[in-house]
């Protein structure tokens, strides 16, 4: 489950409900879906692209269900570990203040990822460090930046209206 550290109050929030409804405050859409349906021999390692088939397969009546209700029309899967050829140079396009002309919509398989969100009108700086299970929508044009924790390792799904709106643009 995720945790909050709000960088301005130094405010920590981990108990779930608590979580789920500073997300809402912020704009930020947050639940937990668990990964009991993630096949077990998909875990802790980079996946070949018929794993990463197989982690969709697992999580498809989840991700029909988005599509429809919010007009998604393609999911992936990207693994992110130390061993992932040009890993920091991949890493350096998101570890900036940007934003995207679509959301950023992530379900976390594995790994731990953290999303920093800039909340519009607020002075507010939230680092979600997001686990196994954890899924979040970041709505379009909503300023924030990710990082990997020190483990760098995280395998999660994505969802995209147009993946030409996922290209970040700095701020």
């Amino acid at each position: 489950m995720a945790v909050l550290r709000n960088r301005t109050t130094g405010e920590v929030i981990s108990e779930l409900t608590a979580v789920e409804s500073a997300m809402k405050r912020v704009g930020v859409i947050y639940e937990v879906w668990g990964t009991d349906l993630l096949p077990a021999d998909l875990s802790s390692r980079n996946l070949s692209d018929a794993e990463k088939q197989a982690v969709l397969a697992a999580f498809e009546p989840r991700l029909a269900k988005l599509k429809q209700e919010r007009g998604y029309k393609t999911a992936d899967v990207v693994t992110l570990y130390p061993d992932t050829p040009n890993l920091d140079v991949m890493l350096a396009k998101f570890d900036k203040k940007h934003l995207h002309t679509d959301d950023e919509v992530r379900f976390i398989v594995q790994g731990r990822g953290v999303f920093t969100l800039y909340p519009a009108g607020s002075k507010d700086v939230i680092d979600a460090e997001l686990c196994p299970g954890d899924f979040i929508t970041v709505p379009a044009n909503y300023h924030h930046l990710f990082t990997l924790t020190g483990e760098r390792r995280i395998t999660a799904i994505r969802l995209f209206t147009d993946p030409a709106g996922w290209v970040a643009n700095y701020v």
